[in-house]
């Protein structure tokens, strides 16, 4: 059984912008999660490629993406040296025609030092373990940033 996490339509609503770089710890369901918004949203139309699986690393070093899919996951693809040109290049190249989705351990966002910028073409969101909300199935009515939102509006108005 797959329990619905709290970031599934905010990692949805953003591949429609940018990338979305899913980091966290490990067994917090990165890759569940991935694959989860493939089959909710992009009606099985993705593909999925793990650097840890030797056919897909070369599948991935030779640029044989699957063209017909909407949405691109790369899991642990960070342990690649070069990980950072190469997104960025398929991102500048193909943005319009699928969507990226990075997923990998808490080092995905320990990358800003040195090598090409990814600035302004991805959003990162790190995963928690499940929440009480999330084990009972209740609906968690606070979304991501909308706090953030709320004080920012009060500080506009004060």
């Amino acid at each position: 059984m797959i329990i619905e996490r709290y970031l599934v339509d905010t990692i949805y609503n953003d591949l429609k912008d940018k990338m979305v770089f899913l980091g966290g710890a490990r067994q917090v369901g990165k890759t569940t999660l991935a694959k989860f918004l493939g089959k909710k949203y992009f009606s099985n139309k993705f593909s999925y490629l793990n650097w840890d699986s030797r056919e897909d690393r070369l599948a991935i070093l030779d640029n044989r993406l699957a063209a017909e899919k909407d949405l691109v996951i790369f899991d642990e693809i960070h342990k690649y040296k070069d990980w950072k040109n190469y997104i960025k290049g398929l991102y500048d190249k193909y943005k319009d025609e699928y969507r990226i989705l990075v997923t990998g351990s808490s080092r995905l966002d320990i990358f800003r030092k040195g090598g090409d910028s990814l600035l302004g073409r991805y959003h990162y969101y790190r995963l928690h373990p499940l929440s009480v909300s999330e084990l009972l199935k209740r609906n968690n009515f606070l979304k991501p940033f909308s706090h953030f939102k709320l004080l920012t509006l009060q500080m506009l108005i004060s």
